[in-house]
């Protein structure tokens, strides 16, 4: 009997799963990561949503916040260039075509379950000649390899009155 109670209790302890089992998820199992502050490689796939899935991703996995860098390959990006004039429309340029995604940065915040993602990209074209910008939004190419590295306490945003933009939120 004690080897049977032995036995389903080393059975039952190695089927829970925890977020230390996992480096790497794609968008679907991000929940096996929830409330984990353990870095974690987000794969993606040939026509997901760069901006979206980060973002799904955050939520599914209930994170605080997080500082993001990624590679990889992207079809179609928009980025944005904002002026530092709050009046100024940001100026949204759409690249055709493939890119290298050489660089990617940025961070997730979280005000009350509602996502941001900022993502600001170095890319190539296949010249090898960079652009670099705000990731408006993306389609992920071949793949892109996003490394999210949760904060154990919450990153907010609020919209500054005074610039009409969004910086974070400092005690």
């Amino acid at each position: 009997m004690h080897i049977k109670l032995m036995g389903i209790i080393g059975l039952s302890a190695s089927m829970l799963a925890n977020a230390a089992d996992y480096t790497a998820v794609n968008k679907s199992s991000c929940n096996r990561m929830i409330n984990s502050t353990q870095a974690f490689v987000l794969v993606l796939d040939k026509g997901d949503s760069l901006v979206e899935s980060i973002n799904q991703c955050a939520k599914d996995a209930n994170l605080q916040g997080a500082a993001v860098t990624g590679l990889g390959q992207v079809e179609n990006p928009t980025l944005a260039y904002f002026s530092p004039n709050p009046e100024d429309i940001p100026t949204l340029t759409t690249f055709n075509g493939f890119y290298e995604l050489a660089s990617l940065t940025g961070n997730i915040t979280n005000n009350s379950g509602q996502y941001y993602t900022h993502l600001h990209s170095t890319l190539a074209d296949k010249e090898f000649r960079g652009i670099a910008g705000h990731v408006n939004k993306a389609t992920v190419g071949l793949t892109v390899e996003v490394m999210i590295q949760p904060f154990a306490a919450p990153i907010e945003r609020t919209v500054d009155e005074a610039t009409g933009f969004g910086p974070i939120v400092t005690h």
